[in-house]
């Protein structure tokens, strides 16, 4: 009955997500379109990457693995006490952001009184504007995470959808300006997409509040703030690698090629929407009920969800990775290559996507595994493992780029390869905390080489097509589409003759179907 309504929550999240990440993608396409690889589009996306660094570690991830057992915990206790905990935090949130922000903003006008480069200049002038919008996004990341705590997942999935729309139809009337002045007015309507954004999940947030205006602005923090202050600084580093390495990687692209940082966001771009699809979407409908299992003693409950979703993701993202390998060309492609991104740039965006896919198995791992230390109260040892990681990262990314001089690809594969060594070190940390892991090497392998027939099957239809970087839109639909319904009928092809139940019961899942309601 457990899992049936887990598979119930995940549709409900996928078909959210899924709108909101095709909007995200509609969203890229136009800004390759309009603008292509232009030096300052890349310096709008190194600007935007501070927001964006904020709302991973304050949204989707590291926040979530900290607040969510412990509002939890006091849910538990006492629903009305859990609300009102909300409510404090949200004010005390909202008022060290502001204050950021305006330290921020009084030292981004500091430094532009400085003689720096017109390139360093454009990118602060950028990040001014995109600034206010920090406040709406970490709001937001706040209010999806209560909202998760109360099963409310389509909602929290779906916002992201305005700010992107918004973004989309900027970009299509700005088309026509020139690219440096395009950018700046962008950055403002940025701003206002993160508000609406905000104020969608505000409403249902209200709801589960009980309206009750004044527990919004009562300055008297309550002491489970506190706690959660202490905790939440180690959270954030304890599972945020990912994305302060994402965060890292531009920096240092930056300096192979002006241009660099655009081929690693239209890439990230595309693995992140088969993370967030797919492996965002399991952890995030699993940690809440695994945190109230194991806040209320029932290791038994807890440890099996584990293994479902344990299961769950190795099941999804494996085959995931190897349709990133098969398909990255004529996807990447498709979406892009058109108007000012040139073929170079689809190449390059393609390798940086290859690079990014290997990592999409341990990012989804690392926030499950996390989730167990903190609902227990275990932050230091994912924190002092995530240093390590964001240290090998930036080692990696210095010896690639500055000694070997492997290219912008070599960035996005330092992260890749921090993602693994995360991982595999939780693994073992939480075995030794007696967290027996499950084991799956069976299932693993299965669906390796379920997934390598499946990409053999895309590869010799690309072979067939042998047309892979057509600017024609009509051939750019049939290479991607043929190429990838090669790769989902060897896929399931497989998984039927040689019985891989777990993937038959995913595409069983994700079709759209009747299903009770959750009881």
């Amino acid at each position: 009955m457990e899992e049936k309504s887990l598979k119930v929550v995940l549709r409900r999240f996928f078909s959210g997500t899924l709108l909101s990440r095709i909007s995200g993608m509609g969203r890229d396409l136009m800004m390759a379109f309009a603008f292509g690889d232009h030096a300052s589009v890349a310096a709008f996306m190194v600007a935007f990457r501070l927001s964006n660094l904020l709302r991973r570690l304050l949204g989707e991830g590291p926040f979530q693995s900290a607040f969510i057992p412990h509002f939890m915990q006091i849910y538990v206790q006492d629903p009305s006490k859990a609300n009102r905990f909300f409510c404090k935090l949200s004010l005390l949130l909202s008022v060290l952001l502001i204050s950021f922000i305006l330290l921020a903003e009084g030292g981004i006008v500091a430094f532009l009184t400085l003689s720096i480069a017109d390139a360093n200049r454009e990118i602060l002038k950028l990040t001014a504007w995109l600034m206010p919008s920090i406040l709406f996004i970490c709001l937001y990341g706040l209010n999806i995470s209560v909202l998760n705590c109360y099963e409310c997942f389509f909602i929290p999935s779906f916002a992201p959808f305005i700010c992107n729309m918004t973004w989309c139809l900027a970009a299509f009337v700005l088309r026509q300006q020139e690219t440096d002045l395009a950018m700046l007015h962008l950055a403002k309507w940025v701003a206002i997409g993160f508000f609406g954004q905000w104020l969608l999940t505000f409403v249902p947030t209200l709801k589960y509040m009980g309206g009750n205006w004044k527990q919004w602005f009562h300055l008297q923090i309550p002491e489970e703030v506190k706690t959660l202050a202490k905790t939440v600084s180690l959270s954030i580093i304890g599972v945020g690698a990912m994305q302060i390495n994402s965060f890292v990687d531009p920096l240092f692209a930056r300096y192979i090629d002006v241009k660099a940082p655009t081929y690693l966001w239209y890439s990230i771009r595309l693995e992140q929407l088969a993370l967030a699809i797919f492996g965002i979407a399991c952890v995030s409908t699993i940690v809440p009920r695994l945190a109230r299992y194991l806040k209320s003693g029932q290791i038994e409950q807890a440890k099996s969800l584990f293994s479902f979703g344990y299961q769950r993701i190795m099941t999804v993202m494996i085959p995931c990775t190897f349709a990133i390998l098969a398909i990255g060309t004529s996807s990447v492609n498709l979406l892009y290559g058109r108007g000012s991104f040139s073929e170079i740039a689809v190449v390059k965006t393609t390798f940086c996507l290859w690079a990014y896919g290997l990592g999409l198995v341990p990012s989804s791992l690392v926030i499950l595994f996390s989730a167990i230390f903190y609902a227990q109260n275990h932050f230091r040892t994912p924190m002092f493992l995530s240093v390590a990681t964001v240290a090998v990262n930036i080692a990696l990314n210095t010896l690639f780029v500055f000694q070997l001089q492997l290219g912008v690809v070599s960035t996005a594969l330092a992260t890749s390869i921090s993602a693994y060594l995360n991982y595999w070190i939780l693994y073992k940390f939480s075995f030794r905390a007696g967290w027996e892991s499950p084991v799956f090497f069976p299932l693993i392998m299965k669906t390796v080489f379920a997934s390598t027939f499946a990409a053999l099957c895309a590869f010799f239809m690309g072979f067939l097509l042998s047309s892979p970087l057509t600017r024609h839109v009509s051939s750019q639909f049939l290479s991607f589409f043929i190429q990838a319904f090669a790769f989902i009928a060897g896929l399931f092809s497989y998984a039927k003759v040689f019985k891989h139940k777990e993937l038959l019961g995913l595409f069983s899942d994700f079709l759209l179907k009747t299903s009770p309601e959750i009881k």
